[in-house]
């Protein structure tokens, strides 16, 4: 026996470490080359199994792709944009929802519209304060069923009809408060309630022009009171208010009529054919006084008055029954005083 160095052979024992180097040699090459085949193997079927991850439900591949082929890398890459795409498509669609603007109560802030129990009719009510109020929840009821129609519009709708949708609803909000505020001017405590009571109004004519509501014809006291807040209102279905005065006779028995308009948020268009007394089968078109009328558009918040001439009103079959009255007729009557 040689002599050892730390226990291990030194005669003898290199040739038997040099074959056992040889040996592990081939066995590592051997080892590398299934291994190398392996790993292609594997590499290939998580490729695989990446794109139908990918293609399952739009995530990303991960280390996967790293060892996956250049075509499976392109669809995981694809994969990846389009759920990007897709996100970026869904976070612009909540954001441009969310531009819908609410109706906020000039008399309840800090919040959207929102339904509350309120009673009815407000005339009824015990003290001034608690009409105004009454008026005010019956208000706001109304610009919350406003708020969902609108909402379920613009939800629906392009671009385009989501503008026209905003630029509406803001117009005529921002009209509502001066044309009411116009109509009830004449410095007594009384304006509170004519105020109240003309917003819900305005909030009532435009739900149902938005629901497609004709309402039935609105029947209304006529007034030789030159007072503002002696005048009955009627409200358009864009939110312009009309009311009638009877400031004379003529030298025929007839009556000149003065109308009065206020321009709601699209401004009132006078056209003085829509304005007529009207008796069952009798009906006084009347004679338009100076300066004519017709054909002037009355601005948004701005009041117009002009004046007719109903001298034909004497020759009514029915006189003395009434059962007629002055009529606004935008096509069919809407609005009848008596």
């Amino acid at each position: 026996m040689g002599q050892q160095r730390g226990g291990t052979p030194v005669t003898g024992g290199r040739t038997a470490a040099r074959r056992a180097r040889l040996a592990g040699t081939a066995i590592g090459v051997a080892a590398i080359g299934v291994a190398t085949r392996g790993a292609r193997l594997a590499g290939t079927a998580i490729g695989v199994a990446a794109i139908g991850a990918l293609a399952g439900c739009g995530g990303s591949a991960g280390s996967a792709s790293g060892s996956s082929t250049p075509a499976a890398q392109a669809t995981a890459s694809t994969a990846r944009a389009a759920a990007a795409a897709t996100a970026s498509g869904a976070g612009a669609a909540t954001t441009s929802a969310a531009a819908f603007t609410p109706i906020v109560e000039p008399f309840d802030p800090g919040h959207p519209a929102t339904s509350k129990p309120a009673p009815a009719p407000c005339g009824g009510q015990s003290s001034s304060l608690a009409i105004e109020q009454c008026y005010e929840a019956r208000t706001e009821n109304a610009d919350a069923a406003i708020d969902a129609v609108q909402l379920a519009r613009y939800q629906s709708g392009s671009q385009a009809q989501r503008a026209a949708i905003a630029a509406g609803d803001s117009a005529w909000l921002s009209a509502r408060q001066p044309v009411c505020a116009k109509a009830f001017h004449s410095g007594g405590t009384i304006d509170g309630i004519g105020t109240a009571g003309c917003l819900l109004s305005e909030s009532t004519a435009r739900l149902d022009a938005l629901k497609g509501i004709a309402p039935p014809e609105a029947v209304l006291k006529s007034t030789d009171n030159t007072d503002p807040s002696a005048l009955s209102w009627y409200t358009t279905p864009e939110g312009s208010r009309i009311a009638m005065t009877d400031t004379q006779g003529d030298s025929t028995g007839g009556v000149i009529i003065a109308w009065v308009v206020i321009g709601g948020a699209d401004g009132f268009l006078v056209n003085p054919a829509q304005f007529s007394y009207v008796d069952g089968s009798f009906t006084d078109q009347g004679k338009v006084q100076a300066p004519n009328p017709a054909g002037h558009r009355v601005s948004p918040g701005a009041e117009y008055q002009f004046d007719i001439d109903y001298s034909h009103v004497s020759a009514d079959p029915h006189a003395g029954q009434d059962t007629g009255g002055w009529v606004y007729a935008p096509g069919t009557p809407v609005a009848v005083w008596r």
